[in-house]
């Protein structure tokens, strides 16, 4: 499966593609972006903070740029990707590195839904 991201940079939209498996390194990047995530949502009593959020954009960029690879620089990702679906397509991506489906979620509920007999 290819993944695609959307970046506009110079006033110009492109898409890069990334047709190769995860690689190690890209794991690396995927579970520091995990880990402040587990810090910020582990405490159901308390909101994530601005310097978290920050930081969770920053990991997400910054695997982003080194995992599509051509160049691109976190920063092009900070300022070029949109925040709907160049989120979306980055967050599958990671959970592919991490050898997870970001639908869980949803699979578990349509369980619920749908129990098998």
């Amino acid at each position: 499966m290819p993944f695609k991201l959307k970046v506009k940079t110079d006033g110009k939209e492109t898409t890069y593609e990334r047709k190769e498996v995860p690689m190690m390194k890209n794991l690396i990047d995927a579970l520091k972006v995990q880990r402040l995530e587990v810090e910020m949502y582990s405490d159901p009593k308390k909101q994530p903070t601005d310097e978290q959020n920050t930081k969770h954009v920053q990991l997400m960029a910054t695997f982003a740029a080194r995992f599509w690879g051509n160049g691109l620089t976190s920063k092009d990702i900070l300022s070029g990707v949109s925040a709907k679906e160049g989120l979306e397509n980055i967050q599958k991506a990671i959970a592919v590195t991490l050898n997870m489906s970001i639908d869980d979620d949803d699979d578990e509920a349509e369980k619920v839904k749908n129990p098998k007999k």
